[in-house]
């Protein structure tokens, strides 16, 4: 050992309480041997030096009674002073006891007899030797003991040529000091060693014994050696009837494979459920650690279990909320995906087909609106019921949420043919389930379904691309009110073009692309002209000219609605004061289509007259066209703005009447101007006589009313004799007279 790492050694040297009360214990036997031996050499030494030998003792005497009561304190009131001072008091104290006694070999040793000279120094070797023991704890106070006995006698001894061999008994001296810092360095290391094995000892037990985990050893046959009493609480059993038992003999041999022969196999944790002797169900983490003597043999191991049924039971239930829908227990569009995925992902997906259908409510949201969310979840709870008490219980049903639901059939067929007509058997199966009422608190509730099914084609597997295509299908059904569709390819090209429509809308009132039709409204006895209906167009880049029943609803979904609108009206009233000053003006009004929402808008009315004042317009100029559909549908909230325009002396009128849900009620309260009938009756009028008789009562209710009253959709002479044998002084529109024309066209043929 070098002197570097021993210096090293001294200056670590840590103070703990244990180390401290082993100086104190030990030292209080060494105490009472230092008094003896002193007295012993007072006896041999006094003949000769019997003045300084007698106070030497004295001295050592109270400095060895001092540091016992040192002992006592620290014995009974151990915080009196803080280790460090302890240790510093000590270590002190240990040192002048050393130099007390170094005085034999220093002074006493002259005038000594040489027998008296070769006691003092068997008397300083075995205090030196005996210090090793007493202060091992504690490494520099050990050397420095030794030292202080050893070093003064070996420099004496060197210079006394009177003593025999004085040179070889200094150089022994010098090397047993050496020997013995050797030995007090060993002896250190190896107690540190033993501490830290101790401390690990002690550290493994604890764990062993208080672990929240459950933790066993078994020898090489697999017999349970010993465990703590975590294993026991996990299991439900005693220690006892633990030990002893063989791990090959349990029921359950899933975790088996952990014990045998982990270090080969690699395999020596295991994670799943596991049933115990008594049938108890478990989800158990459990790992094995083998222990061996050499590389061939195996002495046992150690089994560390881990009980994670609560964490497990948790994760499960967490995973059934993410995934299931909280209201009907069905799978929810992120469990839905997940199945899916799972099909898809099948072998059998490779030749087979399946089937997907989407399922809408259609009057679920007036049911849930009228009625309250309270009534609305029962109806969807008991749609969910119905749809799983009629269908397979193998099928795959989910919630996709508000009133959206869906059935996968998997596998059906390899035949295409047989898989689509299992679906249409299914499809009348799900429809029938809506032809009887759902009774909730009493209330007899009626509802269809609009169903989109998509046939799921064998290895095709973008899951969202099949949700999608459902989708479409459904919305297809929907709009065409035929309940049930099947998804087809050109839905999607209609989607995009719909999306393309949509995204070029943005930009069509920047680039100019909006154009202004005039359709003339004329007289029917004598076809002068009396008025015309503004008519907008979008004359598309590629597309060419688009009536507004193409892009209309775009603009509603866009948010363009409102823009487009002030846009028209803005358009028409610049050309009619363009028209005024050129003289050409000779229409009574022009009529313009303005949507509810419109009217709904903040300040509609005030802004509409402002425009109006802008361009010097006569309020009477424009009427606006309201369809009498979407007047009834907000009536409500439109009555009030009707109003407000007919009390500034805008004229209102009713289009397309007769198709929505007429109720002679709003004509009166609303007492409109014009009701524009809409041209579904006159198509026929010729050739039926009970169109003859409805359209005279629809005539007969617009005049009790006192409106002017106009026929749309005329397209030959016929209707126009029909209708002039009822009423000669009705006016109409249609191509018969002139088909819609853009605003330079309308100017020439009629306004020059």
């Amino acid at each position: 050992m070098s002197f570097k790492s021993l210096f090293h050694i001294m200056k670590i040297q840590n103070i703990s309480n244990k180390n401290i009360s082993s100086l104190y214990i030990l030292s209080r036997i060494s105490l009472v041997a230092v008094l003896v031996l002193g007295f012993l050499i007072l006896i041999a030494l006094y003949s000769m030096q019997t003045k300084y030998i007698l106070l030497w003792y004295i001295v050592l005497f109270l400095l060895v009674l001092f540091r016992i009561r040192d002992s006592r304190i620290f014995k009974n009131s151990p915080n009196k002073f803080s280790l460090e001072i302890w240790h510093k008091r000590f270590f002190v104290l240990s040192l002048l006891t050393a130099t007390i006694y170094s005085l034999l070999g220093f002074i006493f040793i002259y005038g000594a007899t040489l027998s008296q000279q070769y006691y003092i120094i068997f008397v300083l070797l075995g205090l030196s030797s005996a210090s090793v023991t007493a202060l091992s704890v504690d490494i520099r106070l050990n050397i420095l003991y030794s030292s202080i006995l050893l070093v003064p006698i070996s420099t004496i001894i060197f210079f006394t040529d009177t003593m025999p061999l004085n040179t070889v008994i200094s150089m022994t001296f010098l090397l047993y000091l050496l020997s013995q810092v050797f030995i007090i360095n060993k002896t250190y290391i190896q107690k540190q060693k033993i501490d830290k094995l101790e401390s690990q000892e002690m550290l493994l037990h604890s764990l062993f014994k208080n672990a929240p985990l459950g933790v066993f050893t078994y020898n090489k046959e697999l017999e349970i050696n010993d465990c703590n009493e975590e294993l026991g609480r996990i299991f439900n059993n005693s220690k006892d009837n633990i030990i002893g038992i063989n791990l090959k003999n349990l029921p359950d041999s899933r975790a088996i494979k952990v014990f045998t022969n982990p270090s080969k196999s690699n395999k020596n944790v295991y994670e799943g459920p596991y049933t115990s002797m008594y049938g108890q169900e478990f989800w158990l983490s459990v790992k094995a650690f083998t222990m061996e003597e050499s590389f061939w043999e195996k002495l046992g191991g150690i089994g560390i279990i881990e009980d994670k049924t609560k964490e497990h039971n948790a994760l499960e239930k967490l995973e059934y909320l993410v995934s299931h829908d909280v209201l009907t227990g069905l799978l929810n569009r992120r469990g839905l995906l997940s199945t899916i995925n799972d099909i898809v992902a099948h072998e059998k997906h490779q030749n087979h087909y399946s089937i997907l259908f989407y399922m809408d409510l259609n009057q679920f949201k007036a049911i849930n609106d009228s009625l309250g969310h309270a009534i609305g979840d029962k109806v969807l709870l008991t749609v969910s019921e119905r749809i799983s008490g009629e269908v397979n219980a193998s099928y795959i049903i989910s919630r996709l949420g508000g009133d959206e639901f869906v059935l996968i059939v998997p596998f059906v067929s390899k035949d295409k043919k047989e898989t689509e007509y299992e679906a249409k058997n299914i499809s009348i199966a799900i429809q029938s389930i809506f032809s009887k009422p759902f009774i909730i608190e009493e209330m007899h509730l009626y509802m269809s379904a609009s169903m989109g099914i998509v046939i799921m084609d064998p290895q095709y597997n973008n899951t969202e691309e099949i949700l999608r295509h459902a989708d479409l299908a459904m919305y297809q059904a929907k709009k065409t009110n035929k309940y049930i569709s099947y998804y087809d390819s050109s839905y999607d090209a209609k989607q995009k073009d719909l999306f393309m429509l949509q995204h070029n809308l943005a930009h069509a009132k920047k680039n100019n692309e909006f154009k202004l039709f005039l359709q003339p409204i004329v007289k029917m006895k004598n076809d002068s002209l009396h008025a015309a209906e503004l008519l907008l167009r979008w004359n598309h880049p590629t597309k060419g000219l688009l009536s507004p029943d193409k892009f209309i609803s775009l603009t509603v979904k866009a948010g363009l609605l409102s823009k487009i609108t002030w846009w028209l009206v803005e358009s028409i009233c610049q050309q009619i004061q363009s028209w005024k000053k050129e003289g050409k003006w000779k229409l009574n009004y022009i009529s313009i289509n303005i949507s509810p929402n419109q009217l709904l808008e903040n300040n509609f009315a005030n802004e509409f007259i402002q425009k109006l004042a802008k361009y010097n317009i006569e309020k009477s100029e424009i009427i606006l066209e309201i369809t009498e559909r979407s007047l009834i549908d907000n009536f409500e909230n439109t009555q009030d703005v009707i109003s407000a325009l007919k009390e500034n002396g805008v004229k209102c009128a009713i289009d397309d009447f007769g198709i929505g849900y007429s109720s002679l009620s709003y004509l009166k309260r609303l007492s409109l101007h014009t009701l524009k009938i809409d041209r579904e009756f006159v198509k026929d009028i010729g050739k039926d006589p009970s169109e003859l008789i409805l359209m005279n009562t629809i005539l007969n209710i617009g005049r009790q009313f006192n409106y002017n009253i106009i026929i749309e959709g005329i397209e030959n002479s016929e209707q126009i004799d029909a209708l002039s044998n009822m009423d000669k002084e009705l006016y109409y529109q249609g191509y018969l007279y002139s088909k819609p024309l853009d605003i330079e066209e309308f100017s020439q043929n009629f306004l020059v």
